[in-house]
C-alpha cells in the first residue's frame, strides 16, 4: 500500500502530507527545505520554514551545520537546577543556539551577544518570530574591554574581529556582564577566535558559571592557545570534554587544512554537575 501512494502522490504532494503529519519534522526541518537548502549556494539569503515558524538565513550551509549539532546531535542540553535558567549565548548568530534552550526551558532567561550588525537583525527576527522576545539581544562582542573594533564580516557564521574588518563594532567586556550575575547556568561561546582572550579576562568570575561551551579556534600561523583555555577551565573547577569540529586535516603531519583562518576548532563542554544519566 506504501508503494502503492508513493507512485499515486506526486513528491510535493507526499511532502506536504508527512509535514501535516510531523513525520519529517522532529528536528524541525521538512524534508522538502532540507533538500531545498542543500541546492542553495553559499552565502545565498532565504528564509525557511522551522518547528512551523519563520527563520531567516543567510547562508545555508553554516546553517545546516549549526542545526546538525544544535537540533540533531543537541551538542548544547545542561541539566538547571530550576525552571527559569539564565543563559549567555555569546556569537549567538541566527539565534539557533537561543531557540534551542528556550525549548528545553521554556522559562529561560536568555542574554545573546552578536557583533555583525546584519546578523544581530537577523537574530533579532528570529527570535521574535520563535516567541522568544524575552531574550535580552545585545549588539556588540564579547571582548576584554569597552572599546570599538575592527570587524570582518562573512555573511554566515565565521564574522570576527580582526585588523581585515570593514565594520566597527562595540566591543563590551564580558567580566562585567558575569558580574552582573550570581549564577549562569549556560554559558555558550563561539566567538571566533576571541575566546581565549575573554576567559582569561573574566577568569576570576567563572565560578558563577556552572556549565559552559568553548568553541576553541586555532588561527593560522599563530601561536595555539588551547592549553591556556583548558588550564582556564582547570582552574575554574570545570570537568572538561573535548571534541573535533569543523574544520579537521585528516593527515596533518603531511597536509594541514585551514578553513576561514583556522587550523584547528575544537568543541569544548564544561560542567560541574555530578552524573552522567540522559537530560
Amino acid at each position: 500500500m506504501r508503494n502503492l501512494l508513493r507512485g499515486l502522490l506526486p513528491a510535493r504532494a507526499r511532502d506536504l502530507a508527512r509535514s501535516l503529519l510531523g513525520r519529517n519534522q522532529p528536528y524541525g526541518l521538512a524534508e522538502s527545505e532540507l533538500r531545498r537548502l542543500q541546492g542553495l549556494p553559499r552565502y545565498a539569503a532565504t528564509e525557511v520554514k522551522f518547528f512551523g515558524r519563520p527563520l531567516q538565513v543567510c547562508d545555508a550551509a553554516s546553517f545546516l551545520s549549526a542545526w546538525r549539532e544544535i537540533f540533531i546531535q543537541q551538542i548544547y542540553r545542561f541539566r538547571a537546577t530550576g525552571p527559569e535558567p539564565l543563559v549567555i549565548d555569546a556569537g549567538a548568530n541566527l539565534g539557533l543556539a537561543s531557540i534551542a534552550c528556550r525549548q528545553q526551558y521554556p522559562g529561560a532567561r536568555v542574554i545573546a551577544l552578536e557583533p555583525d550588525p546584519q546578523i544581530c537583525q537577523l537574530l533579532r527576527n528570529n527570535l521574535q518570530a520563535h516567541s522568544a522576545e524575552t531574550v535580552q539581544i545585545l549588539n556588540c562582542a564579547a571582548w576584554d574591554a569597552d572599546e570599538s573594533l575592527l570587524f570582518a564580516q562573512d555573511q554566515a557564521d565565521s564574522g570576527r574581529v580582526g585588523l581585515c574588518g570593514q565594520v566597527r563594532v562595540q566591543g563590551m567586556r564580558f567580566l562585567t556582564l558575569l558580574e552582573q550575575h550570581e549564577r549562569v547556568d549556560f554559558l555558550k561561546m563561539d566567538i571566533e577566535g576571541a575566546e581565549v582572550r575573554v576567559l582569561l579576562d573574566c577568569e576570576s568570575e567563572l565560578d558563577r558559571v556552572e556549565n559552559i561551551f568553548v568553541e576553541y579556534h586555532s588561527a593560522v600561523a599563530q601561536p595555539q592557545q588551547l592549553s591556556q583555555l583548558l588550564g582556564v577551565l582547570e582552574r575554574a573547577g570545570f570537568r572538561y570534554y573535548v571534541q573535533q569540529a569543523g574544520v579537521c586535516s585528516r593527515q596533518p603531519l603531511l597536509h594541514r587544512q585551514a578553513e576561514a583562518g583556522f587550523d584547528l576548532q575544537l568543541n569544548i563542554f564544561g560542567t560541574r554537575a555530578a552524573g552522567d544519566d540522559s537530560v
